[in-house]
């Protein structure tokens, strides 16, 4: 992957997203031991024309959306990450997310939560949509869709690690899955999630 060229096609993002939404995964290199590599980290991006500075960043504010899919990209190139662990990264977030800790508290039911997830991501991000399409109790799923969120592949991964962990903290149940079905970047007019439980 050619980073130079992805910053070229990621300037031209429209879309903002919270400081959270990049720091949860600082907070996820922390926990892997990594915290020493952040100055590797800022340098590459800093390079690659994105002045970051973790430490300067707050939860709460706004920043362009394109810098946290440059960070996770630079994350892959200079850890040598797969998707996998990727994906392992995005569960991880709403485990130290004060956004998440702040909406948990009325996650009374998987349903109730379900119904209330579209208000989730506008605290998040301020462009596209999160749809709750189906919820099942008897079928044991629950179907999302994503709209008007094409901002790079890398991103299908990392909204299926995060939905995946919502799903665990709601869903009583040790095993619970996800799948990414439908796709913008394989023809898809959205995104759809399904996540189901035993």
């Amino acid at each position: 992957m050619d980073l130079k060229q992805e910053v070229e096609k990621l300037k031209d993002l429209q879309g903002n997203i919270r400081g959270e939404g990049i720091l949860t995964d600082i907070e996820y290199l922390r926990f892997k031991g990594k915290e020493g590599e952040l100055d590797k980290i800022e340098k590459k991006m800093n390079q690659l024309g994105c002045p970051i500075k973790f430490a300067e960043l707050k939860s709460m504010e706004w920043y362009p959306a394109w810098w946290d899919v440059l960070k996770i990209l630079v994350l892959k190139d200079v850890f040598n990450w797969t998707d996998k662990d990727i994906f392992e990264m995005s569960n991880f977030a709403p485990k130290v997310s004060f956004l998440v800790k702040m909406l948990v508290k009325y996650f009374i039911s998987a349903k109730k939560s379900f119904s209330q997830s579209p208000k989730y991501w506008r605290q998040h991000f301020d462009f596209g949509e999160l749809e709750a399409h189906e919820f099942s109790e008897k079928e044991k799923k629950m179907v999302f869709w994503v709209k008007d969120y094409k901002i790079h592949p890398i991103m299908c991964i990392v909204c299926a690690g995060y939905f995946l962990r919502i799903a665990q903290f709601v869903v009583k149940s040790e095993k619970v899955n996800i799948k990414e079905t439908k796709c913008v970047y394989k023809g898809d007019p959205y995104h759809e999630y399904i996540i189901k439980w035993e």
